[in-house]
């Protein structure tokens, strides 16, 4: 059984390979990892060491000021949004290349610029969440396409790359952008997600167990999640009924003992959303020097939650042979929590714990139950057991870098 959904899973995975938009994204990806990494560093050494409430300020009761903090932060941003203004020019130019369109450099500018406009809010800084790659990679797709299909009916003997009638199209293109940033409801859909978890029904069996399918599969699409999903799980209505309960009288009985923040926050994210901290451990095991050096790229990021590199460099984005895998640990994850839980083995996190602490440690410093490190150990465990067939896979592919 457990053979045939692997070799299922290549099959597909080894479909998807074939597709020119899917090399395409792959390749813009990869390449756009160096700037990714300087991006994914500087708000790491943000949010451990540099903002008023970073892990290692509050963990040591320092209280320091950091002069340009506001400076650093909206660079931080910028950064952000130059990383998927390069992706989609990277893209774009492969794209086109295997679509045996040659005179990429005004497409390549027109789409750079307009994922700028696209995602720059009024307030300059930006108006979608970094994770919506599966909305960029749709409007950079069709922008693409409609340029192929522009350049074989205008382009004549001689025509200059940036003849008036290019021009056209690329000023097009930028005004639906600009239009598309000022009309987008996405600011109204993600507010909705977010009101959605602070029903009781993500507190039952039904409600975890689909969380936790649900979120790694929206991950692995590029589909923005609500904060409440992913980061700041402390501040659901079930959260802070149990942490009102332990304030007022710590022997009280617990409203909501099994919810976001106790289940699949403290024993599905380990390293973020599928517990993917396993898989940069995996990657120092490598035979290829480049997987090796990916996974120690991403270790650190990855121990305090921040899987972007992962995202970018194998990449997880719409890799069929990930998601299968992402999936079984999520729930694995969950249904260990969970059961552990309920039958009064561990107690659940019900605790404030610092912002950017790493996950691996949220089960036992929420709880203050070292029985929920054997607990982790376990999970982690199992998360090594269902990646390592799937990561061996895909080192195959890179086995001539030895």
């Amino acid at each position: 059984m457990i053979n045939k959904i692997i070799e299922r899973t290549v099959k597909w995975d080894q479909f998807v390979l074939k597709l020119p938009v899917f090399n395409a994204i792959f390749t813009a990806m990869q390449q756009t990892l160096p700037l990714l990494t300087i991006s994914v560093y500087l708000q790491l050494i943000i949010n451990l060491f540099l903002k008023p409430d970073a892990f290692f300020i509050r963990l040591f009761h320092l209280s320091i000021k950091i002069p340009m903090l506001m400076q650093l932060q909206d660079l931080s941003l910028l950064l952000d949004l130059l990383v998927l203004m390069l992706f989609s020019a990277i893209y774009t130019g492969t794209y086109l290349s295997s679509r045996h369109v040659f005179q990429t450099t005004l497409p390549v500018i027109t789409n750079f610029l307009g994922t700028f406009f696209l995602l720059l809010g009024k307030d300059k800084l930006l108006s979608y969440d970094s994770t919506q790659y599966l909305l960029l990679v749709i409007i950079v797709t069709l922008s693409s396409e409609s340029f192929v299909y522009y350049h074989k009916k205008v382009t004549r003997p001689n025509v200059q790359p940036f003849a008036m009638r290019f021009l056209l199209w690329a000023g097009i293109i930028l005004v639906v952008n600009i239009g598309l940033q000022m009309v987008s409801p996405s600011t109204f859909i993600y507010q909705a997600m977010s009101s959605l978890t602070a029903n009781v029904f993500w507190t039952s069996f039904l409600g975890l167990l689909l969380i936790s399918c649900l979120i790694p599969l929206f991950f692995w699409l590029g589909i923005s999640i609500p904060r409440e999903l992913v980061t700041d799980q402390i501040n659901i209505p079930a959260v802070v009924k149990n942490l009102d309960v332990v304030i007022k009288n710590q022997n009280g009985s617990l409203p909501y003992p099994t919810n976001l923040y106790s289940v699949y926050h403290a024993f599905s994210q380990f390293g973020g959303i599928g517990n993917t901290v396993v898989l940069s451990f995996l990657l120092l095991f490598a035979v290829s020097k480049k997987r090796q050096n990916l996974g120690l790229l991403s270790l650190v990021p990855s121990l305090f939650n921040q899987n972007q590199l992962l995202y970018f460099g194998l990449p997880i984005f719409l890799r069929p042979l990930m998601l299968v895998p992402m999936l079984v640990t999520s729930v694995v994850g969950t249904l260990i929590g969970y059961t552990a839980i309920m039958m009064h083995l561990i107690k659940p996190a019900t605790l404030v714990t610092p912002s950017g602490m790493p996950n691996l440690l949220l089960a036992f410093l929420g709880s203050n139950d070292g029985w929920s490190l054997l607990v982790v150990a376990i999970i982690f465990g199992l998360s090594v057991i269902i990646y390592m067939p799937f990561i061996k896979i895909q080192n195959s592919e890179t086995i001539y870098e030895k």
